[in-house]
């Protein structure tokens, strides 16, 4: 990746909202700070679990790309080739497992039972409707012979489902969501979640041996009400600013919970609220109080040469935001969508342009395959080319 180094109001909290004070920021404003916030400009984390650590959770749905966005977050001269990155999670320094939404996340080992004992409970109810349309009886069974097997150590998905099969608890010719089913719910209830790789292949571990007790920050004992205050805390500096939509689409957590958690951080003085401008007008977003505004271009660098990211499909860029994601939409482009496989995102000065397709194993990513949804200059195709040739370091190292 090619990198310049250099909403809801009322007073519905647990004090009053003050009146705003700040100018409005509009979408060039906010994109400006979210790619700072998420260190897609200026990168300066130390290393891969810091990356996760500074956005708390990182949706890891498709793992090879996610380790490689992730990776891009590293200061300079530090980023972590696709071994090295692999490796964050077979260690067991950075884990992967159901949390937040039905889906995979990276998340770090202090940070997984918190996370997962608040938001297991919305997870589990949008799981439920797949469940019924599926007609997946009880998988309480299954979660019991799981938690069993990964205590006498790491299993793969393909050993985990024959003792499912040879148990009785899944048909042979049951659909893979049958078994899905049954290691998401163990991994709701933390029993098992990722492990080290076992030639090539991802393995399930037994939770209380790669989590930590304890609950993290929030010490010895669980609380849901500093939970989510927790969470707000740590959103906010990694997202720059958003509404309570953004983030209620991203943690699942439900609108009077979340709003109020963020009371309490509004009357400490820990964040602010601001006015949206422009295409964000009508939307209240809030910010770290230590939030900077800057002036010039969102996206670009300094010198006018374009700025190109390729951003992977579940870039929390984009999976951070629901109400104020259009920021990163390019009024010259096509409207943007995912298309087959080509499902990652070219971001030109911040702003998407093209979709890329992931380069297969074995197929050189300085060949990248890439749709632009506009005519590109010159000068973005040769820093793309550079881009590229990034991908293809850190995929040979």
């Amino acid at each position: 990746m090619i990198r310049d180094r250099g909403g809801v109001g009322g007073s519905w909290h647990a004090g009053s909202v003050p009146e705003l004070d700040a100018a409005a920021v509009g979408p060039d404003d906010v994109l400006a700070a979210r790619l700072r916030a998420h260190r897609v400009r200026g990168p300066d984390l130390p290393d891969l679990p810091a990356v996760v650590g500074h956005f708390l959770a990182v949706q890891g749905q498709e793992l090879r790309p996610a380790l490689w966005g992730a990776s891009r977050r590293v200061e300079a001269g530090r980023e972590p080739g696709a071994t090295a990155a692999a490796a964050a999670l077979d260690t067991g320094e950075v884990l992967r497992t159901h949390v937040l939404r039905p889906t995979w996340h990276l998340v770090r080992p202090d940070d997984a039972r918190w996370l997962i004992e608040l938001t297991a409970p919305r997870v589990r109810r949008q799981m439920a409707s797949t469940e019924r349309a599926w007609g997946l009886e009880d998988p309480g069974p299954g979660v019991d012979l799981v938690a069993a097997e990964v205590a006498e150590g790491p299993r793969t998905r393909v050993e985990l489902r024959d003792a499912l099969v040879a148990a009785g608890v899944v048909a042979e010719d049951a659909p893979g969501l049958h078994v899905t089913q049954v290691l998401m719910h163990a991994e709701l209830e933390r029993l098992v979640i990722s492990g080290p790789a076992r030639d090539g292949r991802q393995t399930y571990a037994a939770f209380d041996d790669r989590a930590p007790a304890g609950y993290g920050p929030l010490g010895e004992r669980f609380d849901a009400d500093a939970a989510v205050v927790e969470l707000w805390r740590r959103y906010l500096p990694s997202r720059a600013c958003a509404t309570v939509k953004d983030v209620q689409q991203w943690c699942t957590l439900t609108l009077t919970d979340l709003r109020r958690g963020l009371g309490v951080l509004l009357d400490a003085g820990e964040a602010v609220e601001v006015r949206g401008a422009g295409g964000l007008e009508g939307l209240r977003l809030y910010a770290p109080a230590s939030v900077a505004w800057e002036d010039g271009a969102a996206g670009a660098a300094p010198s006018g040469t374009p700025v190109v990211d390729l951003l992977q499909a579940y870039d929390e860029l984009f999976c951070s935001y629901r109400e104020s994601r259009e920021v990163m939409l390019d009024p010259r482009s096509e409207p943007y969508e995912r298309r087959g496989a080509f499902v990652h995102s070219v971001a030109v000065d911040g702003r998407i342009a093209a979709r890329w397709r992931w380069p297969a194993a074995g197929v050189a990513a300085d060949g990248l395959d890439v749709q632009w949804s506009r005519e590109p200059t010159a000068a973005e195709r040769s820093v793309l080319d550079l881009a590229a040739a990034d991908l293809a370091a850190y995929l040979a190292s």
